[in-house]
């Protein structure tokens, strides 16, 4: 074997047997394919937008939960609330009573004029029942005698809400009375209210005057004018100590049926904080109020009535005989004759004739009553 062959053969043999590693430094190396990189590099933006879709995804379908879960609660809530409204509606319909003090009457300011004579015993009934209404002031003209009754001791217990007002020895004083209280009063009050101490205002589904006073229908109205509703002296011949109001439960039946010997004779009720003028007449106040009656229509006058009456809704209950022991008390205070005698005749157009009434007042006053004896077809004594 040549010298050539032997050296091949020999570093081939340390070649095979003793291979020598060979290090490749960085900048030797081959670098991946492009596309490898690029892949990578979209792999990893991919998941980023992946998950933030997702995100979105989660965040809409959240809102849009909550959203549906807010209008079908506001669906029912409006469902209750008409139920709820429906039910009070029909209740407000169909009331029992009428509701009272509405917000507009708690404001209202209403005093009570009356004059007083002689009537001691009606006079604790009369201001408790309209206090109990709602009248804020009562103002008591004593119209007495000098040397008549007093009645300072029936009111100590009324603290300020009642007042008595000098008015003693006064005759035909009436209107002069009630020029007095609503001068000194209108524009302190208001509605002010002259009635008689045997007077009581019925008013039909309001338990308390205030309530009825403020109604919409007397927004216009300068003065209301009641009917006056007679009560009998249900034939009671004495005096007992009960309410009037208990006591004569009777009306008059012909002033129901508007045949009344005193047929539409009103009180008033006037509204304050108006024009200042002069009272002239104790019925119709005057000509240039503008008068309604208890209903809020206007109202026509003939003479000191009115054409209409009201004897369902909103009236007086005026208990002006009383007994037949209490009617001649009233007969013996006017010293008229005519007059007197107008009144029997007004007695017994309203109330029933009977012997022993004619008897009781003929022995209480020496007045021949003969002519109502002919009603009873009995013979007189000549």
């Amino acid at each position: 074997m040549s010298s050539n062959n032997i050296n091949h053969a020999k570093i081939s043999d340390i070649k095979e047997t003793n291979p020598i590693k060979f290090e490749i430094s960085s900048k030797d190396k081959k670098p991946q394919k492009q596309d490898e990189i690029y892949h990578l590099i979209n792999s990893d933006n991919n998941k980023q937008k992946l998950s933030l879709k997702t995100k979105i995804l989660v965040t809409c379908e959240l809102s849009f939960l909550i959203l549906t879960f807010i209008l079908v609660f506001r669906k029912a809530m409006v469902f209750l609330l008409k139920k709820s409204t429906k039910e009070i509606d029909e209740i407000s319909i169909t009331p029992k009573k009428k509701q009272v003090f509405k917000s507009s009457s708690d404001l209202l300011n209403i005093c009570l004029c009356t004059f007083v004579r002689n009537q001691n015993l009606y006079i604790k009934e009369f201001i408790e029942f309209y206090q109990r209404i709602g009248v804020n002031k009562i103002f008591l003209y004593d119209n007495n005698d000098e040397n008549g009754e007093k009645f300072n001791d029936l009111i100590k217990d009324y603290n300020n809400s009642v007042s008595i007002i000098n008015w003693r020895g006064k005759n035909n004083a009436n209107e002069k009375m009630m020029n007095d209280c609503y001068k000194k009063n209108y524009n302190k009050y208001d509605w002010l209210i002259f009635f008689s101490i045997d007077e009581y205002i019925h008013i039909k589904d309001y338990n308390d005057i205030k309530s009825f006073l403020s109604e919409q229908k007397f927004d216009n109205c300068e003065c209301i004018y009641l009917n006056w509703l007679f009560h009998t002296d249900n034939n009671m011949i004495n005096y007992d100590n009960n309410t009037l109001q208990s006591r004569f439960p009777k009306t008059e039946l012909q002033s129901i049926n508007n045949d009344s010997y005193i047929k539409h004779f009103v009180k008033p009720i006037m509204k304050g904080h108006g024009l200042l003028f002069d009272i002239t007449n104790l019925y119709k106040l005057s000509d240039n109020l503008k008068g309604c009656d208890g209903n809020g229509n206007k109202v026509i006058f003939n003479g000191n009535e009115i054409k209409e009456n009201d004897f369902v809704n909103n009236y007086i209950d005026y208990y002006w005989c009383k007994s037949t022991e209490e009617f001649i008390k009233k007969l013996n205070d006017i010293n008229n004759e005519k007059l007197k005698n107008e009144t029997i005749y007004q007695y017994f157009s309203l109330n029933e004739i009977r012997e022993e009434k004619i008897n009781y007042i003929e022995y209480k006053t020496n007045i021949n009553l003969s002519e109502f004896r002919k009603c009873l077809n009995i013979k007189t004594d000549v």
